[in-house]
């Protein structure tokens, strides 16, 4: 029987990078898992090392589940780009909310409300 597909991706589940705006941003939509993280890691660390913009967002809005592979992700590229000086704005969807709620780690990462501020 032949391996499973690592690059898989789960139907769903998308990352969009909108690097012509004046705060770069990556859209994910679906389920943040350990699957899915991997591609969220690449996304955010490439923006980051780019080092083109003061604030990179991280759009979460459409994120239906969150898990802590993601959560780790998350604030890897936070301290990232704290080691870049460059802001890393997260902008949760309810399910990545509760995540960071029951986690405690609100105090490690910068949680926006609004995905165009």
């Amino acid at each position: 029987m032949p391996a499973a597909d690592q690059n898989a991706t789960p139907p769903g589940f998308g990352i969009t990078l909108d690097t012509d705006a004046t705060e770069p941003r990556v859209v994910v939509t679906g389920e943040l898992d350990l699957l899915t993280s991997p591609q969220l890691q690449e996304a955010l660390a490439g923006l980051i090392a780019d080092k083109r913009a003061q604030r990179v967002v991280a759009d979460l809005t459409g994120v239906t589940f969150f898990d802590s592979s993601a959560l780790n992700v998350v604030l890897r590229a936070q301290r990232q780009a704290g080691e870049q000086d460059v802001e890393l704005a997260v902008v949760p969807s309810p399910a990545v909310s509760r995540v960071i709620e029951l986690t405690g780690v609100a105090e490690h990462l910068s949680v926006s409300e609004d995905p165009q501020s």
